[in-house]
């Protein structure tokens, strides 16, 4: 069942559910209300029945009016001018010694109790002469009683009138809720019906350019605006990988290319010098690190790993010490580091890491006798070479994947390096600049919050 079929049904229950608790209502008040005023209107007659000297009783209950057939008029007694009413005496013994009216009405045991007892009151509705009475019986001084009757027949109708007409309103009230509920429920689930087809076609065809429904200020209006946001990102994503694959294309080419070369060259040309040979061997050994270093690169920057390594209490000079250690080992470099304890929360590998893209890019590109200088302050690290510096027109583009400035198109690397710097920094809240120093040379600076050791909010990422 559809949510637009549920909100109709429950809109029409609740509609006749509430027009039948006001039809109910509405009845039994109608009903009493009508029953009472017969009541009253009957009370009325025994109460004059009711006199201490029987002057009312002994102008009913004589014996020439016992008799069915119009009231008597003109007698004095209570009876006179009276139509629609019933009188009739009983005895104190039960027996029905006069009948005033068109009926005889039915004497039950509570009537012969009245009537022994000379006193009380009981009122019932009955049926004589296929008609509905209303009739009060009441007891009169010194024994008998007298009974009442008013036809009750006509306020019987009104109230079936009134019950069938209630009973319409009901069903009416039913089918408007229902109505109005599948008219409701059609303008609220439009947008979800919107939004369902949207998610639809994009399962079905995998394209991201659907068109949206507007956003209201409702939730359906805020589920709207988060499937156009991730949708958007989604869109976003896709171009980005496309662009990764094309780009990693294009790179991968070149050092395969040269590895091709050099195998062929090596099968053509067994009996090739010595030297040559080690040369190519050399040459084909640094394309495979240089071709296996770009794989790695571009299985991070694809997946957006992290190893799932968990944030914990480091120092960030500790691991810059190790870093600026290990550039030296590596390339012999000289490489200065002015760094003070920096207390932080995040992951030591991936920190490491960046540290030793940013030292690693400066050794490159420092020649000699010219240092690194690793400067480490809380919340800060800055990176500087003594090389050529940056070009105004590669700073823009220092960040973007596989993008090589002309001037470092000759040396080795991916073009993956800064761009791995920048996603490790961005995961942990910072940032990174690049710029040119007064006085030569090109400065790299990663800025990090504030997230001392023991910030237990800074534990999950």
């Amino acid at each position: 069942m559809t949510l637009r079929a549920r909100i109709a049904i429950a809109m029409a229950v609740l509609a006749s559910l509430s027009a039948v608790i006001v039809a109910v209502a509405t009845y039994q008040i109608t009903s009493n209300r009508v029953q009472a005023e017969v009541d009253q209107y009957l009370d009325t007659y025994g109460r004059r029945f009711q006199d201490p000297d029987g002057r009312d009783v002994a102008a009913t209950c004589t014996s020439d009016q016992s008799r069915p057939g119009p009231s008597r008029r003109g007698s004095g007694g209570p009876t006179d001018g009276v139509e629609g009413i019933v009188f009739q005496c009983v005895t104190s013994n039960g027996s029905v010694v006069a009948t005033i009216g068109t009926s005889d009405l039915p004497v039950g045991e509570r009537d012969r109790s009245i009537a022994a007892a000379g006193r009380g009151r009981s009122v019932r509705t009955v049926e004589s002469d296929e008609r509905t009475w209303r009739v009060e019986t009441v007891g009169v001084p010194g024994g008998g009683a007298v009974q009442i009757a008013r036809d009750f027949g006509e306020s019987e109708r009104v109230l079936s009138t009134l019950r069938l007409a209630l009973v319409l309103v009901v069903v009416g009230a039913g089918t408007l809720g229902a109505l109005l509920g599948w008219l409701l429920a059609s303008r609220a689930t439009r947008p979800l019906m919107q939004l369902t087809d949207a998610a639809e076609e994009v399962a079905v065809t995998g394209r991201l350019d659907v068109d949206v429904p507007p956003a209201g200020r409702d939730e359906p209006g805020r589920l709207a605006r988060s499937f156009a946001t991730m949708l958007a990102a989604l869109s976003r994503s896709r171009e980005q990988q496309q662009q990764l694959v094309q780009d990693a294309g294009h790179e991968l080419r070149t050092p395969l290319t040269s590895l091709r070369t050099n195998v062929q060259t090596l099968q053509r040309y067994p009996e090739l010098p010595a030297d040559t040979r080690e040369t190519i061997l050399a040459d084909l050994d640094s394309e495979t690190r240089e071709l296996g270093s770009l794989v790695d690169e571009l299985v991070q920057l694809a997946t957006d790993t992290r190893d799932d390594e968990p944030d914990e209490a480091v120092d960030l000079a500790q691991l810059a010490e190790r870093v600026v250690d290990r550039t030296r080992r590596r390339t012999g470099r000289t490489v200065v580091l002015d760094a003070e304890p920096a207390p932080f929360l995040g992951r030591p590998r991936e920190l490491t890491r960046a540290i030793g893209n940013l030292v690693d890019n400066a050794a490159k590109f420092s020649e000699p006798p010219g240092a690194v200088e690793v400067t480490v302050r809380p919340e800060m690290i800055v990176v500087r070479d003594h090389g050529p510096g940056i070009a105004i027109e590669d700073q823009p583009h220092l960040f973007e994947r596989f993008y090589r400035s002309a001037s470092a198109r000759s040396t080795p690397g991916s073009g993956l390096g800064l761009a791995i710097v920048e996603q490790i920094v961005t995961a942990h809240g910072g940032t990174v600049t690049a710029a040119n120093h007064p006085l030569g040379g090109a400065v790299f600076t990663i800025s990090v919050p504030d997230r001392a050791i023991g910030d237990e909010t800074h534990r999950s990422h």
